[in-house]
């Protein structure tokens, strides 16, 4: 056993139930010695004394925020109050590692579709949990409802009325939305882009065809081609089809010899196909009979 992820629905209160969540990671901890991962679910409402304990015991904690807005959250339960439960208690977390300068890292997950959210509205509120909140990491779990045609049970479907309004993804594009979200979060996180630079259509989606590092590089035609041998690591990492291992394989290569070519990229793990129209590359010398023709 290398690791432990622990949750569980709330039975009779949130502290009720920490208070016996906490008891299993104590006696792990203290009784068995165990000093491996673990991943500890804070329920919203939690008090600060156990969150306070949480901290202290876990690796990592998390707090669902499901939904972007309060709004939204409303169409999906009554019971789950968006700031005073999940952000007060995100907030708790933050001042604890502020003022304890802890390693227990926090993480937080949106449903993506549940509550006929946009795009936009799930974007800037990651952006917010990683500038306000310090937040180590969004994930995004797409929804996925009962089918009416598979003759599933449609009771789940039921809690939710207003699913189908105009501008929710087609139920067949939902893990490509996902996908998206976390293209996203990758630009937001390691790439240094801002909420400013993601690009949203005119129902304020991402777009299902076109990733977004890819939209945002046709948005900008003036800053390429990139000098795949002059560029710096922050440049290279605008270009579609280079990653930070990828920028960070060039710039390796390039203090031994220049780069000649999309072979070259090609064996350094680049996406040559992907990258190639958006990189300036050493011309290459002429056929000796060619050369001779001039």
């Amino acid at each position: 056993m290398s690791g432990l992820f622990l949750s569980s629905g709330v039975s009779v209160n949130a502290d009720s139930t920490m208070e016996r969540m906490l008891t299993t990671v104590e006696l792990l901890r203290r009784k068995h010695q165990f000093r491996g991962y673990v991943h500890l679910k804070i329920l919203p409402g939690a008090s600060g004394n156990a969150i306070d304990q949480a901290m202290r015991l876990a690796t990592r904690v998390s707090v669902n925020i499901e939904t972007p807005t309060a709004e939204r959250l409303g169409k999906l339960s009554h019971r789950k109050r968006f700031h005073e439960d999940i952000i007060a208690t995100m907030k708790a977390i933050k001042q604890y590692r502020d003022n304890h300068k802890t390693n227990c890292s926090q993480t937080t997950q949106f449903v993506v579709g549940a509550a006929n959210e946009t795009d936009r509205e799930i974007v800037r509120a990651t952006d917010r949990l990683y500038q306000k909140l310090e937040i180590n990491r969004v994930y995004f779990s797409a929804y996925q409802k009962p089918d009416f045609d598979s003759g599933q049970d449609n009771e789940q479907l039921s809690l939710f009325p207003d699913l189908a309004l105009p501008n929710k993804p087609q139920p067949n594009n939902k893990f490509v939305r996902e996908h998206r979200l976390y293209q996203v979060d990758f630009l937001l996180r390691k790439y240094k882009f801002t909420l400013d630079e993601i690009y949203f259509d005119k129902t304020d989606n991402l777009s299902l065809k076109t990733d977004p590092k890819s939209l945002w590089a046709q948005h900008h035609p003036e800053f390429f081609p990139v000098d795949v041998n002059r560029a710096d690591y922050e440049q290279l990492m605008r270009v579609p089809g280079i990653g930070p291992v990828g920028a960070r394989r060039i710039v390796k290569a390039r203090r031994e010899s220049s780069i000649k070519g999309v072979e070259e990229l090609s064996s350094l793990g680049i996406r040559a196909q992907v990258a190639g129209p958006y990189l300036k590359l050493p011309m290459k010398k002429l056929p000796l009979l060619l050369e001779q023709a001039f």
